[in-house]
């Protein structure tokens, strides 16, 4: 894109999400990794517990707190389609009936690239869902919780 149609707002069709089905402690190549296509809607969130760290000598009254754990959550959502290079029956087959290769556990890898960044890191599918209504396309959806460390960096250069 040239620097003077550049606008800086992106829409989340130019969010890719990738998964690699491999262990937390197996950082995939990155070629292993597969395009999960035909998605809508994509939403990456981070949250972090606190504890109350206030004490008898807290200044002013004020309630103090600390963090303890960070969780990250991805969910996702997509129209289902029946061509291989979507990925969708690939992940879909794992997150019902994971293998030996994640020790029978629904771990996967996610990759997700935005104009702004790249989250990687390993996450425990905890949902997939289907709908299938009668007189509308069909969609799944997906839900899934960090199992690791989740990075961001930058998006390597073109």
């Amino acid at each position: 894109m040239s620097q003077t149609c550049e606008k800086g707002t992106f829409t989340g069709r130019d969010v890719a999400v990738f998964f690699a089905i491999a262990c937390p402690n197996a950082k995939p190549e990155t070629g292993a990794y597969k395009a999960l296509g035909m998605m809508r809607g994509k939403t990456l969130s981070v949250e972090w517990e606190t504890a109350d760290a206030t004490a008898d000598k807290s200044a002013d009254y004020t309630k103090e707190s600390m963090v303890t754990y960070k969780s990250v959550s991805f969910s996702g959502d997509g129209v289902s389609r029946t061509e291989e290079i979507h990925n969708q029956k690939a992940l879909k087959r794992h997150v019902i009936t994971p293998g030996e290769t994640t020790g029978s556990q629904p771990y996967v890898w996610l990759k997700i690239v935005s104009p702004v960044d790249v989250t990687e890191g390993p996450f425990l599918c905890t949902s997939f869902k289907e709908e299938d209504p009668h007189d509308n396309v069909s969609t799944w959806s997906i839900e899934c919780e960090s199992a690791g460390k989740v990075t961001v960096g930058d998006v390597p250069p073109a």
